[in-house]
């Protein structure tokens, strides 16, 4: 989660530089957009491949720290037979990393705004575009590293753009940017707290995804058994929380291992739009649950069936708590990015979109 890396850099008014592959060639470990965070220490925060070029970029990143000025980097690691770090990586491919500097007190109100801009991916509304100044006619106006908000400029295309006219105090400033789409965080909303919702949380949050724990027994309701959870919502039995926003990145596991209690719940989330209802436990409890909504005159739409998945997770054999969570997280991953759920060794197309 980098934005709280970032925030602490602007709390403790340290520098940082923040690392951008803004370009890409062939196959590569991370995609376009992909971020990590280098502290003066030499320490990083989130990757950019499987290892193999982080120790030499700590090293341009000094470059960054010393002269203050951002800096783009180039591995062309298609042949790196020869390269310097003997790493033997064979991704096929090359990537462009920009580097930038988060100084918040030489600039402490573009830190401030790579902080803010970071942070709304957690809003649950929507994408939205950023851009970064990478080359500009005038930077005495439109300093390099600039980071641009977007929302009110017409974007064409993601990635580099060249003749990208921004305004500037009225005046338009020719530059090249790259311009990145910024998707929310998902939020996996929890119903029941039992032991086997532990783990759920502990793998979801490993995904660095938002994760609210909803019961109706204070006593569970606590940090010591959800250390990582985000959010708890206690409410009362019977009552469905409506205080919660559940919207199309919102996705639910109804694990209560109580009928009334997932009746209750599954009849408030019928009336939601939200693109995913786990609910844990065979075919023919959802069956009960069904025949009991159909006897209160409540009929499941089919659009509304087919977000419904249940049993919940992907058949991978699992059996343990931990096992299960994998298969819940797994699942609910592939619905967010429309996957298909197979192995890759049968993917003829690239992997990536």
């Amino acid at each position: 989660m980098l934005a709280k890396h970032i925030e602490s850099c602007v709390k403790q008014n340290k520098k940082g530089v923040l690392a951008t592959i803004i370009d890409k060639e062939g196959s590569s470990y991370r995609q376009v957009g992909a971020k990590s965070v280098i502290l003066e220490n030499g320490i990083i925060h989130g990757v950019l491949s499987g290892g193999c070029i982080e120790e030499d970029l700590t090293e341009h990143a000094k470059d960054v720290f010393l002269t203050k000025k951002p800096k783009k980097v180039f591995y062309d690691l298609k042949n790196d037979e020869d390269t310097p770090w003997g790493m033997g990586v064979g991704c096929n491919g090359a990537i462009t990393i920009w580097l930038g500097l988060i100084d918040p007190l030489g600039n402490r109100m573009e830190a401030i705004k790579i902080l803010k801009a970071l942070n709304k991916q957690y809003d649950g509304i929507g994408p939205f575009f950023v851009g970064t100044v990478i080359s500009c006619d005038y930077e005495e106006i439109l300093p390099l590293n600039t980071f641009l908000p977007l929302e009110n400029v017409h974007v064409e295309k993601k990635g580099i753009q060249e003749n990208f006219r921004y305004s500037v105090n009225g005046k338009l400033v020719n530059t090249t940017i790259f311009i990145e789409k910024v998707d929310p965080i998902p939020n996996v909303v929890i119903f029941g707290s039992g032991q086997d919702a532990q783990a759920v949380v502990k793998q979801i949050k490993q995904l660095n995804w938002q994760v609210t724990v909803v019961d109706h027994r204070p006593g569970y309701l606590v940090e010591e058994n959800f250390p990582s959870a985000d959010q708890f919502q206690l409410v009362k039995r019977g009552e469905f929380p409506n205080t919660i926003s559940f919207n199309h990145n919102t996705f639910i596991v109804l694990m209560t291992h109580h009928f009334e209690n997932d009746l209750n719940y599954l009849k408030g989330l019928l009336q939601k739009s939200i693109p995913y209802i786990g609910l844990l436990g065979p075919k023919k409890r959802y069956s009960q649950l069904k025949e009991r909504l159909r006897k209160e005159g409540i009929t499941i739409s089919e659009e509304v069936e087919n977000r419904i998945y249940t049993p919940i997770g992907l058949d991978i054999g699992s059996e343990t708590p931990e096992e299960i969570a994998l298969s819940i997280a797994a699942e609910i991953m592939s619905r967010r990015n429309l996957a298909s759920n197979n192995s890759l060794r049968y993917k003829e197309t690239p992997i990536h979109r």
